[in-house]
């Protein structure tokens, strides 16, 4: 994955394949990584441009990560089913497991 570097950060951008579908931003932070947006892939190059702007305030680097639709469709479910798991679970195990897995995903903090 390429790495462009800014005055004292850098940014990594995934190549672009035409089944992609949407573009993701993350942020990486000491707990891990973190998803700052999906948008549609032709703000590809809107993502990038907002990534070189905004690195050198981050304390970690940005990923700028193009993606299929059938990923960003799964991680949907995943995080609705996290969610449901929270909420709808009255069992403290099952609602302790849900948000462990949206921690992983980066959904919660």
């Amino acid at each position: 994955m390429p790495m462009i570097h800014t005055n004292r950060n850098y940014i990594m951008v995934g190549k672009a394949f035409p089944e992609d579908r949407f573009v993701a931003t993350y942020i990486m932070r000491d707990g891990g990584r973190f998803l700052l947006t999906t948008q549609p892939i032709d703000r590809l190059a809107s993502a990038v441009r907002w990534a070189l702007n905004m690195a050198d305030y981050m304390a970690g680097p940005i990923e700028v990560l193009p993606i299929k639709s059938e990923d960003e469709l799964l991680r949907q479910i995943v995080v609705a089913v996290g969610f449901e798991g929270i909420h709808a679970q009255t069992d403290p195990a099952m609602q302790r497991e849900a948000h462990d897995l949206l921690t992983k995903l980066g959904i919660l903090p």
